[in-house]
């Protein structure tokens, strides 16, 4: 979006320029966070030409508000002594007595924010001005589309279509991100390596529907075992992948062990299963735990715990 926020501030900018307005803004919605600015014009009137980053609660009387629950444009030629905006703090605060504002919408018609101007002083846009806000709402909400385009290719090229999961690239993608943050901040590193167990067995016995049902179920299990700030990937054919920051292995312990609770509880209907399916996906599994300062690339980490996993599963053979 980096290219599109440079082209965003010169269209408000040249905006409220036009406008002839003390500021001009692209407001951000968070329908669990409110109203956040993300750019500001760079007007010498304008007093606040630094966004802060604090958003302004959701049931704040502010314009904004009023068009993101309307999704119209909303054209406030002068909000002084009017009993609706007593409790607004842009009036009452910041002295914007006068607001045009249109919304932003996602492609899917959800609100993305507002592009409005705010002045100090009554104001009369003719309809020439507001047809020309709208010219400018065209230009963001179009590179709105190629945004939403560009996230949908990108989890596309991301993700396993079979489980849903982060594919190979997209959890070596997010891991380097997480190790270059465990660094920065001196956190251990812990990888588990999972494998589905007789694999071959599930295609040859049951038919490949269940062995993809298998699959899906072992992604499910890890997806709602791991803790929140963990990520997680079918990195090959059977082969899966967890990694997290950690104290010690006791914290991959406890993940592997509800992840094994989860399967037992599995129960695999497919009906075009060759044979009825009487067992639950059985994983192997390798934990290793990399202490800070850390000196291993990706590769080698994931090569130590794929090593344990090979080892629980021989043991588990015996």
């Amino acid at each position: 979006m980096t290219a599109s926020l440079d082209k965003w501030q010169r269209v408000v900018d040249l905006m409220t320029k036009l406008l002839g307005a003390t500021a001009g803004y692209v407001i951000e919605y968070n329908e669990k966070y409110g109203y956040r600015a993300a750019l500001t014009s760079q007007n010498p009137d304008n007093p606040h030409p630094r966004v802060s980053g604090k958003p302004e609660p959701l049931n704040s009387n502010v314009y904004c508000r009023r068009v993101v629950e309307t999704k119209l444009s909303l054209y406030e030629r002068d909000a002084s002594n009017k009993p609706e905006w007593a409790d607004n703090p842009e009036v009452t605060e910041a002295g914007y007595i006068s607001y045009l504002g249109i919304p932003l919408l996602w492609p899917n018609g959800t609100v993305f924010g507002t592009l409005c101007v705010f002045d100090r002083k009554p104001t009369g846009y003719d309809d020439t001005l507001q047809e020309l806000m709208e010219v400018f709402r065209d230009l963001i909400e179009a590179d709105l589309r190629l945004y939403e385009q560009y996230e949908i290719m990108r989890n596309l090229s991301m993700t396993d279509p079979l489980t849903g999961m982060n594919n190979r690239a997209g959890f070596e993608l997010l891991a380097h991100q997480k190790i270059r943050i465990a660094k920065r901040y001196h956190h251990n590193i812990g990888i588990i390596f999972i494998d589905l167990d007789n694999m071959k067995h599930w295609n040859d016995d049951y038919g490949h529907a269940a062995g993809d049902a298998a699959l899906r179920a072992v992604g499910k299990a890890i997806t709602e075992s791991i803790r929140e700030v963990d990520i997680c990937g079918r990195i090959g054919g059977d082969e899966f992948a967890v990694l997290g920051y950690v104290r010690n292995r006791g914290d991959l312990t406890t993940i592997i062990t509800r992840l094994r609770n989860a399967l037992d509880q599995v129960k695999l209907t497919v009906p075009t299963s060759k044979s009825p399916i009487r067992e639950t996906p059985q994983i192997s599994s390798g934990a290793s735990v990399f202490f800070e300062p850390l000196d291993k690339s990706l590769e080698d980490m994931m090569a130590v715990a794929d090593l344990e996993m090979y080892r629980d599963k021989k043991s588990r053979r015996k």
